[in-house]
């Protein structure tokens, strides 16, 4: 048997795995088992390719000779445009396969996928599908909604820990476990840096001139929950709004990096009192709901981070300080269902 022979035929049982496992990447739920058979059956491709374009490097230079070349490169970098920038019809493609994977009627395991429901009575149906990444790690998390023009309507979930002000001077990423076992700590206090960007923008400001609710404060029980630690799926509604962007903000505790440490803003007294909380700050995702459009599955995309230290519910929409702070999330989707039209 020759070289050419088992080049070509590795090509095929290469491509063919792949193939497979791409359509089962685009519209099913993401899992590691075919995730690594796509990467590493694409990298024996990609091998392959290379040892066949060796071999046929002849052929090949006689081939790009003329115009065909030039069209198929232009073909290619079409293809490649639309896909970067997520033109029609390619941003409807990978909406379509979110959907897929949003709907697909699999087994969920409890033990790690939660399921929650809170305030179902309203006219429009919203369910939210959050995978997370590898630096998920019991996040403090709010979820709102906006009018078009980024007016605050209305609260959907927030962390209790953040919602009852129940942060405790003196926690650390080495001692969390057993502090908050003994929970004996002496002078709690809010953490203002958490969730900076939902908390200014429900403008309620407390008598001590913080946007944060306290201890005190008669957050509603409807809206709040205990930290969530896994992926989920939130099931609630929402008053009928034609127009709207739905947000959710999440700030992972203790995740310093080069530009969010204790030698960083050495001015900002909030981000080195204990008020704030060494690390990177919030992220902040986006969809925008038109339920005229058609859709019923949104793809969340991230927009923005907050304040290091909460001084502001200012969005800044540079990332390139952040790290861990991008590989909270592997996707969130976003389910969308009018209960008149059942």
């Amino acid at each position: 048997m020759t070289l050419r022979k088992v080049i070509s035929l590795s090509i095929a049982l290469c491509f063919m795995i792949v193939l497979v496992t791409g359509i089962l990447s685009y519209g099913t739920p993401y899992t590691k088992t075919v995730a690594t058979l796509h990467t590493v059956f694409g990298l024996l491709l990609a091998a392959g390719v290379g040892c066949h374009i060796v071999n046929n490097f002849r052929s090949l230079k006689m081939y790009s000779k003329g115009n065909l070349i030039l069209w198929i490169a232009v073909i290619v970098l079409v293809f490649a445009g639309g896909a970067y920038l997520q033109v029609e019809p390619f941003g409807s493609m990978m909406d379509f396969g979110a959907g897929l994977k949003a709907t697909g009627k699999q087994e969920i395991n409890p033990t790690t996928y939660e399921i929650i429901e809170m305030n179902l009575d309203k006219e429009v149906a919203i369910s939210i599908d959050l995978l997370k990444s590898e630096h998920y790690w019991h996040p403090q998390m709010a979820i709102w909604t906006e009018d078009e023009h980024e007016n605050y309507l209305e609260t959907l979930f927030v962390s209790k820990a953040t919602a009852k002000g129940l942060f405790f001077g003196g926690r650390t990423k080495q001692n969390f476990k057993a502090f908050d076992a003994s929970k004996d700590a002496i002078g709690d206090y809010r953490r203002v840096n958490a969730l900076p960007v939902w908390s200014h923008k429900r403008g309620v400001q407390y008598a001590d001139g913080m946007y944060v609710p306290s201890t005190t404060d008669n957050f509603p029980d409807a809206i709040t929950g205990e930290t969530i630690t896994s992926n989920f799926k939130l099931r609630t509604s929402i008053n009928k709004n034609t127009r709207l962007r739905l947000k959710i903000e999440l700030n992972v505790a203790f995740d310093d990096n080069e530009f969010y440490s204790e030698f960083d803003f050495p001015d900002d007294e909030v981000y080195h009192s204990g008020t704030g909380q060494l690390g990177q700050p919030s992220v902040v995702f986006e969809a925008f709901i038109d339920l005229e459009d058609g859709k019923a599955y949104y793809l969340m995309e991230l927009i923005g981070h907050g304040h290091h230290s909460g001084q502001t519910g200012a969005l800044f929409q540079d990332l390139s300080t952040l790290t861990t702070a991008k590989q909270i999330v592997e996707r969130i989707v976003i389910g969308v269902h009018e209960k008149s039209g059942e």
